[in-house]
């Protein structure tokens, strides 16, 4: 039996084995797990050459050889297009667009954005009023963060941790965390891992949601395995 595939978009390149090992944590062999990057079409050369014009167009990612830098929105946006259209070729029966950044000139059906999906996760859990703790990687994104999360009756408080980032540096970040005492914690980047959350979670005590297992769970209810 053809097991179904789904797709997972990144915004830098492929492979990416380690975003790849936290979505078959959750999906297991059910589906075959495809991952195609928004920038696979640049080489080395390429990718220094889209770095961010302001703190609006910083992304972070992950490249295949475990190089963590910070890249344009606008250059990923551009990529993304082919890449989605190549997903849908290959007749995905899930396409998953793995950033929590928002991505509004791309909505096309069939095709879900992890920030689409970590708002109705977090709507969920936190639809009142309430402080909502972020980790982001990298203190530039704060604004656009709180600006993306606030509600009127949500305050939205950040904490800068990189992805790749060692445990004494999640501990101290955690730390940071729980003074300021949320009452929901969202790793705000699909890089993070369960175990930069587990971490977390016994340093600062809060319910946390992270978003490449929040969008792997989404991904076997929409195709159904």
């Amino acid at each position: 039996m053809t097991r179904s595939l789904v797709g997972l978009l990144v915004i830098g390149q492929s492979p990416r084995p380690d975003l790849q090992a936290q979505f078959a944590q959750v999906i297991g062999d059910r589906a075959e797990l495809r991952v195609m990057g928004a920038l696979d079409h640049l080489d080395d050369a390429g990718i220094a050459a889209v770095s961010p014009i302001g703190d609006a167009d910083t992304l972070y990612t992950t490249l295949p050889d475990g190089q963590s830098v910070l890249i344009s929105k606008v250059a990923v946006t551009e990529g993304m297009a082919q890449r989605l259209a190549d997903l849908n070729e290959i007749g995905a029966a899930v396409s998953v667009v793995c950033c929590t950044g928002k991505f509004p000139t791309l909505a096309t059906p069939g095709v879900h954005f992890a920030s689409d999906l970590m708002a109705g996760a977090v709507d969920g859990c936190l639809p009142g009023k309430g402080r909502l703790g972020v980790f982001i990687p990298v203190a530039a994104q704060a604004a656009e963060c709180r600006n993306r999360w606030e509600r009127p009756g949500r305050e939205c408080v950040t904490v800068a941790l990189a992805p790749d980032a060692d445990d004494n540096t999640i501990a101290a970040a955690a730390r940071e965390m729980a003074g300021h005492a949320p009452d929901l914690v969202v790793h705000d980047c699909i890089s993070y891992t369960s175990h930069a959350r587990d971490l977390a979670c016994t340093i600062h005590g809060c319910q946390s949601l992270l978003a490449v297992s929040v969008c792997a769970r989404f991904a076997t209810e929409l195709g159904g395995f």
